[in-house]
């Protein structure tokens, strides 16, 4: 077995053509079920971690005998060989790094297998990038709240909510600041940030219904609603970003209260790219990118040059071990990108951005510098097919060539979705669409399904996502453009809105979500003289509040209900007539439920 992943891998960088395509089931699962082993890093990676873990996927770990790892440089190493979850397999963790530039020669024993000897190499690693200065602030494009002044999210403005969707779902988003590329100083980035990022929640008519406002650098992406231990939960990703537009950070998983239950760091010395987080099953997959140097071709011998790296990589939640890993670089040629060392100043030749888990030990991979789409088998690490690009698999039919591609995702029958950003470095086109292309059962013929445009003409350089909603109406987000829209199956826009100028979000979804916070709502009283105060409420995060009730008296311990008012948007203002001089309030859910009462605080 082993040795046929060894044979399928050194043909791993050919695309195959096929006449007619069988498509592996759709629904997320565990990544790492199936039968197959599954070793890696793959035989014959040429850019390992020094960090790397020796991975076995698809065993018992009592019958993995023995891991021996032999460095060219750095000699034998020993280590521990530690158990995933679930008893499928376990990884070799040296006890040392390996050593930069170095082959590894590898013999794992299985029982009841013959001996399994491979080999592959170290990385020669290039430089950290800094994360990227976000600090300033556009005060006059954030929301200012009384009873919650340390809180600034971005004013989202809405200008078409058709009444058969606004109440269909939350909003879910990640505000960052958009990107200038300036494709004549080497593709240099801008940024103008307009606030603090965070994941933000917003209801179907566009009000804030949360944000955790993080720290400048500090950034969030991909905020979304997936399923862990059974229940739903709130997951992002949150970290710096480089001037080379990857990002260093970790995964965070959140109940429905927001509490963190689990957050997911990458292992074998790497830290987390924004570009995806993906739950599946009892794992969490995730893009890395790795600065290295490597030999270009055309330049002289033993010459390094940078090179980007974009790598996936699975990790088993609750060791925290690598399952399985897969590198770009060795599976996808670098003749391929239509990024170049002159115009991307670190030549980021793949950039993977989203990663799809697909039955049949499948994964389907999205490449913006190839502007391809590729069918990974997960056990030998080949390309089945490709989608776009130079080496298509397919031909495309009329209007089906995409380009710069964000958020590939594969639906049943066949088709599948993306953002076709059709702009940025090298190109430029007047608008990014929402693109459903038909892949054929025989045949080699790609075509249009549907796509999705806003009236205006809105051009995205960067990022983007395509969600397919419950009876076929489709949700965009525009990724670096600050627009995210509804449209009917059909094509008619429904919804629209957008964030403030100079601010963007990786993707954006509509998703119900039900929460209660774990903390109180908090409240502020403003006396205007001495008969009238405006009384402030907010609860970060609270779903259920339907009206807020004020509590008032001369101090906190005769507080009686004083006034009542219905909740509107984040924060809500009632105003109090008397000569109370301490005020509370408390949140009311459905049937009038108390579902908390805030401190008391002072008139002031």
């Amino acid at each position: 077995m082993v040795s046929t992943l060894r044979s399928s891998l050194a043909t791993g960088m050919l695309t195959l053509v096929v006449a007619a395509i069988s498509w592996p089931a759709c629904a997320l699962g565990a990544a790492g079920s199936g039968a197959k082993l599954t070793i890696s890093p793959a035989p014959k990676t040429p850019d390992a971690s020094p960090e790397t873990q020796i991975s076995i996927l698809g065993v018992d770990p009592g019958r993995i005998e023995s891991v021996h790892a032999v460095g060219a440089t750095s000699g034998s190493h020993q280590g521990r060989i530690l158990s995933y979850s679930e008893n499928r397999g376990a990884s070799f963790v040296p006890d040392e790094p390996f050593a930069q530039g170095e082959s590894v020669s590898v013999a794992v024993r299985i029982k009841g297998m013959a001996p399994d000897r491979f080999t592959f190499t170290v990385a020669h690693l290039g430089a950290s990038q800094p994360p990227l200065n976000l600090t300033t602030r556009q005060q006059s494009k954030l929301h200012h709240y009384v009873s919650r002044p340390d809180l600034v999210p971005p004013r989202v403005s809405v200008s078409q909510n058709t009444p058969a969707v606004s109440n269909d779902g939350d909003l879910l988003l990640t505000p960052l600041p958009s990107p200038i590329v300036h494709p004549e100083s080497n593709n240099s980035i801008t940024i103008h940030p307009v606030g603090p990022g965070g994941p933000m929640i917003l209801d179907g008519r566009g009000h804030v219904v949360w944000f955790r406002q993080l720290e400048p650098p500090d950034v969030a992406a991909n905020l979304r609603v997936q399923r862990y231990r059974g229940r739903p939960v709130l997951t992002w990703w949150q970290g710096t970003v480089t001037p080379s537009a990857y990002g260093v950070g970790e995964g965070v998983i959140a109940n429905h209260s927001y509490r963190t239950i689990q957050t997911v760091h990458a292992g074998n010395g790497y830290p987390m790219d924004i570009h995806e987080f993906q739950l599946a099953g009892r794992d969490a997959l995730f893009t890395v990118y790795s600065p290295i140097l490597v030999h270009l071709p055309g330049t002289a011998a033993g010459t390094l040059s940078p090179l980007l790296d974009a790598i996936v990589q699975e990790v088993d939640i609750r060791t925290g071990l690598v399952v399985w890993e897969w590198h770009s670089y060795g599976h996808i040629p670098l003749s391929d990108s239509y990024a170049t060392p002159q115009n991307s100043a670190n030549f980021d030749a793949f950039h993977l951005n989203s990663i799809q888990a697909l039955g049949g030990g499948r994964l389907l991979i999205s490449a913006r510098d190839t502007a391809a789409i590729y069918d990974v088998d997960r056990a030998s690490g080949r390309v089945v097919w490709t989608l776009g690009g130079k080496d298509s698999s397919f031909h495309l039919g009329e209007g089906a060539r995409f380009w710069l591609q964000h958020d590939a995702r594969m639906l049943p029958g066949g088709r599948v979705t993306m953002f076709d950003d059709q702009a940025g470095p090298p190109m430029q086109a007047p608008s990014s669409r929402g693109l459903i292309l038909k892949l054929p059962e025989h045949g080699r013929t790609a075509t249009v399904d549907r796509e999705y445009r806003r009236p205006v003409d809105t051009s995205a350089q960067s990022e983007g996502s395509l969600q397919v909603l419950p009876g076929g109406r489709v949700f965009l987000g525009f990724g670096a453009q600050p627009n995210f829209s509804e449209f009917s199956p059909g094509g008619q826009l429904l919804f629209d809105a957008s964030l403030p100028v100079d601010d963007g979000s990786y993707r954006v979804y509509r998703v119900p979500w039900s929460a209660t916070p774990t903390t109180l709502p908090k409240v502020a009283a403003v006396r205007s003289d001495p008969a009238d105060v405006s009384v402030y409420a907010s609860w970060n995060g609270a779903t259920r509040v339907r009206r807020w009730q004020v509590l008032g008296g001369q101090d906190a311990a005769s507080l009686q209900p004083v006034a009542s008012a219905r909740k509107g948007g984040f924060e809500t203002r009632i105003d109090v007539q008397g000569d109370a001089d301490t005020f509370a309030v408390r949140a009311l859910g459905p049937g009038g439920r108390v579902l908390a009462t805030s401190a008391a605080v002072p008139a002031t």
